[in-house]
């Protein structure tokens, strides 16, 4: 695969939480954390769609995107700061106050380099947010997998779960088995968007438009950067 073209990547000041921001971020909103991780290689209108379905159904008031620094189950194609830079100009782009950008799993995955686990990143937001609930949120398919990630049934109890899924997909014996371990699921109603990273990294290989899944922000960055050629 070739590699992508290294360019300057200039970000908005203030998109990112930093280590110094995270904590006081959260003093004016002291309900429930959303955390919405992912590699969003690349953020489309999916990602944006199930965000603020969470938010307006669970009323949150702050969802942290946390974008993966090297992820355990799937590699990433683009770097993890390209990855970041993209989500940083689709939420600068959809101009939400409650979403947040949070690149701590790359700053970790820099330091350590090792993969980026759900429960590592959940203990440390504990630790800067301590008695706050946090909510993770998932999608479908995520829900399926939930129980191979790495100290699930600790995270169960540690996190709430959100999870967009279909009417008829709510409920499954994934679910049964998660709620028996002590976890609460919140049912997010959510009609699936077929489109997916893949397929627009598909697009973009072959030259195709992909305006009407990407913010044209991260439209601009993808071609600026000579990502997924």
């Amino acid at each position: 695969m070739t590699q992508p073209t290294s360019k300057r990547i200039s970000e908005p000041a203030s998109s990112v939480l930093t280590p110094e921001t995270r904590g006081k971020q959260s003093d004016s909103n002291p309900g429930p954390l959303g955390l919405f991780g992912g590699r969003f290689d690349p953020v489309h209108r999916a990602h944006l769609r199930v965000a603020l379905a969470v938010a307006d159904q669970l009323g949150l008031h702050e969802i942290r995107w946390i974008v993966t620094g090297d992820p355990v189950h799937k590699s990433a194609v683009a770097p993890a700061q390209h990855r970041l830079a993209m989500v940083n100009r689709a939420l600068g782009e959809l101009d939400d106050p409650r979403m947040q950008a949070d690149d701590r799993e790359i700053i970790a995955a820099a330091k350590t380099g090792k993969p980026s686990y759900t429960a590592d990143t959940v203990a440390a937001i504990q630790a800067e947010q301590p008695g706050r609930t946090l909510i993770w949120i998932l999608g479908e398919d995520q829900l399926q997998d939930f129980q191979t990630w790495s100290r699930w049934e600790w995270l169960v109890k540690n996190v709430e779960l959100a999870v967009c899924a279909r009417p008829e997909a709510q409920g499954g014996e994934t679910a049964q088995r998660i709620q028996a371990a002590g976890g609460v699921i919140h049912w997010i109603r959510f009609t699936q968007d077929p489109v997916s990273s893949t397929s627009i990294r598909d697009a973009v290989r072959q030259q195709h438009s992909i305006q009407d899944w990407v913010p044209k922000s991260v439209i601009g960055y993808i071609q600026s950067q000579n990502l997924y050629r």
